[in-house]
């Protein structure tokens, strides 16, 4: 019995080995807080190009209109009545031409009384010179007393005085007779003119305005960035866009200070118009220069972005990540834009501009360039 027991336990022993070696061992389980590795973002496909140095002076484009240097509301400075209009409106007259003219008949006359005074007063003055003579000779033989010679000086003086008196009244006779003729003080283009003569004029009343044809005037105005650089005497082109018309100006003003309605800095630019290619009170736009010849890089105007109130592009080095460049914009050139880094220091020379910039680029984008 006992060694039936024995048996019995011994082929069960083996079983249970047999069986604890088929099972399959149990798949390790990963350890905690490891995780699995992800790959980084895919490169954006982007056209790359190298900016182009160029020599450029930057200029800048402002709008005004033209106006007359002089433009005069002119008046007889005396009140009378219209007795001639001796130029037509349009016509264009030299500097002391005859505009128009009063009756001068009490005038003329005033001035024949007072050349008469003088006259007269001319020869008051010869006697009284030769009595004052006469006594200051006997006064030196004793045949005249001290009354008598101061007497006849003080006749003398007096004779002197009324002869001034008269030639100012004479002067201002022949002042008041040219009152009554209007002439131009400057060369120009009448614009306007009486309607009709015998009319009464009152002293002050515009009759006649003229205008300066020959140099007019642009007015208008920069930002402060704008005018900073810009100083009188510079050279500029102004051009009429209805007109076609283009000539030279010069800046003739930048006033040293802005204009508390506008925020702008206010500009005038001299244009000479000698032949009369330009219309005062004419829209015009002028092109100035803003600073002088400096070098700039060429990119592609798709490449701009603003940014920040301002404008800036994005560019690619060696590692091929992108990154945003700020720039100022001096110019543009068809499709093309001229561009300084906003530094002030040369362009890098290992950074090429991103064409039409990818949807979604942001700083450290990774960018796989595009040919063809």
């Amino acid at each position: 019995m006992p060694r039936l027991h024995l048996a019995a336990l011994a082929l069960l022993l083996a079983a249970c080995q047999r069986g604890g070696s088929a099972t399959p061992p149990a798949a390790s389980a990963p350890a905690p807080g490891a995780a699995a590795k992800t790959s980084g973002p895919a490169p954006a496909p982007a056209r790359l190009a190298l900016p182009e140095r160029v020599r450029f002076a930057p200029k800048v484009t402002a709008t005004g209109t033209l106006r007359a240097r002089q433009a005069s509301p002119l008046a007889f400075s005396v009140a009378g009545t219209l007795l001639r209009v001796a130029v037509k409106r349009g016509q264009e007259v030299r500097e002391g031409a005859l505009l128009a003219a009063l009756d001068d008949g009490a005038a003329s006359a005033a001035r024949r009384q007072a050349e008469a005074a003088v006259a007269a007063a001319k020869a008051q003055l010869a006697l009284a010179d030769d009595a004052h003579s006469r006594v200051a000779r006997l006064r030196q033989e004793d045949g005249a007393s001290e009354a008598q010679a101061f007497q006849a000086r003080a006749q003398r003086d007096l004779a002197a005085a009324q002869l001034a008196a008269a030639e100012a009244q004479l002067e201002q006779a022949r002042v008041n007779l040219a009152h009554h003729a209007l002439v131009a003080p400057f060369p120009g283009v009448v614009t306007k003119v009486p309607d009709g003569i015998g009319i009464a004029v009152a002293a002050g009343l515009p009759v006649v305005t003229l205008v300066t044809t020959r140099e007019l005037v642009l007015e208008t105005s920069l930002t402060q960035e704008e005018a900073v650089e810009l100083r009188p005497g510079a050279r500029a082109i102004v051009a009429v866009p209805v007109t076609g018309a283009r000539g030279d100006a010069t800046v003739s003003v930048v006033v040293p200070a802005v204009d508390a309605s506008t925020n702008r800095v206010p500009v005038e630019l001299s244009v000479p118009n000698p032949a009369g290619r330009f219309l005062a009170n004419a829209f015009a736009r002028a092109e100035l220069p803003r600073g002088a010849e400096r070098d700039t890089w060429r990119v592609p105007s798709a490449a701009l972005v603003q940014r920040a109130g301002g404008y800036a592009v994005w560019v690619a080095g060696r590692d091929g990540k992108a990154r945003g460049l700020p720039v100022r914009l001096l110019g543009e050139d068809g499709d093309a834009a001229l561009v300084a880094p906003d530094d002030g220091k040369p362009w890098p020379p290992d950074l090429r501009v991103v064409e039409n910039p990818p949807l979604g680029i942001a700083e450290g984008t990774p960018l796989a360039e595009v040919r063809g």
